[in-house]
């Protein structure tokens, strides 16, 4: 199976939508070989990124022989190996064939795509801290913001889903032009918020559509566990991207939302992402 995208790889939506009925989280899953051709694309974005991460670890799991073939355009490759996507798929045994663009380090990346379990998130966070304070990339006031924003999807993320494959955490300023952001991202690959809203028993009858239940679980005190003083931090990452000029995104199965600073929140049934991936940019 060869997976083409868009020469715009903004994230899942940017799949062909015939290969949303392979999902490597099934034990039908049977694919032998899964190669994601990046060749043409002239731009991946960090959810894009973290898609390919997740997509292929999940079926190098299931037993299939998977690759990555990096993009023809120089920048998007960079892009590509300065978020740290490359090593922690060449970590999972997933081959990685460059395209012959010529790749050298940048310093974007504050934090470069790592894993993380329950007993890892607080050391992650602090090492995020660490790197801001090394880096010292954007306004400096915005850091306690990326921390506490980053600190809460890690913790969410840590305390409620059950990744098959491990979650991951990035950080990176982004310069262009007049434009200055930092992008926050946590993902895993895993049943998703859909799965984590059904153990409770509260939540089990109202959402049965993955797009309801990520709707949902943006929400004040809304969680997976029982715990009545857990859903925080997905909420507290909602309301905080109401803010000017920030984006937020969350996809999980096939439900996807997306809002941008005051607009209304668009929920959506979008091409499939094997788990969940939560996107924050903000200006600096």
């Amino acid at each position: 199976m060869e997976i083409i995208p868009r020469q715009v790889f903004r994230d899942a939506r940017s799949i062909p939508a015939r290969f949303g009925k392979f999902d490597p989280r099934s034990d039908q899953f049977n694919e032998p070989e899964v190669i994601v051709n990046l060749r043409e694309c002239t731009s991946v974005r960090v959810p894009a990124a973290l898609w390919c991460v997740v997509y292929l670890l999940l079926a190098k799991r299931r037993g299939s022989d998977c690759a990555v073939l990096l993009p023809k355009d120089g920048d998007s490759a960079l892009s590509l190996h300065d978020t740290g996507s490359l090593s922690v798929l060449q970590g999972g045994n997933v081959a990685v064939e460059y395209g012959g663009a010529d790749i050298s380090s940048s310093s974007s990346v504050i934090l470069p795509l790592t894993g993380f379990d329950s007993s890892s998130a607080e050391d992650l966070t602090d090492q995020l801290h660490i790197s801001l304070s090394t880096h010292r990339q954007g306004s400096a006031n915005l850091y306690p913001d990326v921390v506490e924003t980053f600190s809460e999807l890690v913790n969410n993320a840590a305390e409620h889903s059950e990744f098959e494959v491990g979650a991951f955490g990035l950080v990176q300023f982004l310069s262009s032009g007049q434009e200055r952001r930092f992008l926050i991202a946590v993902a895993g690959g895993g049943g998703g918020i859909h799965q984590s809203l059904e153990r409770n028993p509260k939540h089990r009858e109202n959402y049965g559509f993955e797009w309801a239940a990520v709707r949902r679980a943006t929400g004040e005190l809304v969680s997976g566990t029982l715990n009545s003083n857990r859903g925080i931090g997905l909420f507290s990452t909602f309301d905080e991207s109401h803010r000017p000029g920030r984006e937020l995104t969350i996809h999980s199965g096939r439900g996807f939302i997306d809002l941008s600073g005051n607009s209304q929140a668009r929920v959506v049934r979008a091409n499939l992402f094997p788990g969940t991936l939560v996107f924050v940019s903000m200006p600096s």
